[in-house]
């Protein structure tokens, strides 16, 4: 007898459900802080116990909507670290549009300090592979990873919060310039 991997489709339904109704309510109100089970359940459509069946307490699905955000954030830059036709230019403007598409849920939750640290990572990873492609992956870099990715961090940040009103080519070019 073999036992199925695959999830009941209402209960994967039920979790999705659960996600958006804590990103649609976290957009409204930014304050983690005011968030409860009763109003995501109810946001959602669904009961207390049936959140209680996919997730521990609400950390926990901020935690799964956190990896689903990173999930989708690799998926989306992974083929374009690989691309050997692009500048490096062109590969900011694609991860920039990346965090555009993603705004809303990523203004709320960049203030969370486990979440910066993961973008931190992230960042730093993405840098590593990219210097590891050009074959510029050297001790005698004149930033290193941790100073690059944090900086880019501070600009991310900013455009998410308060210059969102520019696009990400021209953040892109800001950046291009600054790091020259």
């Amino acid at each position: 007898m073999t036992i199925s991997n695959k999830q009941d489709p209402r209960a994967l339904r039920s979790k999705r459900m659960l996600k958006e109704a804590v990103l649609d309510l976290l957009i409204e109100n930014p304050e983690i802080s005011k968030l409860t089970v009763q109003k995501i359940a109810s946001r959602a459509e669904l009961n207390r116990a049936t959140f209680y069946l996919h997730f521990i307490d609400i950390q926990d699905l901020l935690r799964q909507v956190v990896y689903d955000i990173f999930d989708d954030l690799s998926l989306e830059m992974s083929p374009l670290l690989q691309i050997n036709d692009l500048n490096n230019q062109e590969q900011l403007i694609a991860f920039l549009d990346c965090f555009y598409r993603h705004r809303k849920i990523l203004a709320v939750l960049i203030e969370h300090p486990g979440f910066k640290k993961k973008m931190h990572m992230f960042l730093k990873d993405s840098i590593a592979i990219q210097r590891e492609r050009e074959g510029t992956n050297t001790s005698e870099h004149i930033l290193s990873g941790d100073i690059l990715a944090s900086s880019i961090l501070g600009v991310i940040m900013w455009w998410i919060k308060d210059g969102i009103h520019f696009s990400s080519e021209y953040i892109a070019n800001q950046m291009v310039l600054l790091y020259r």
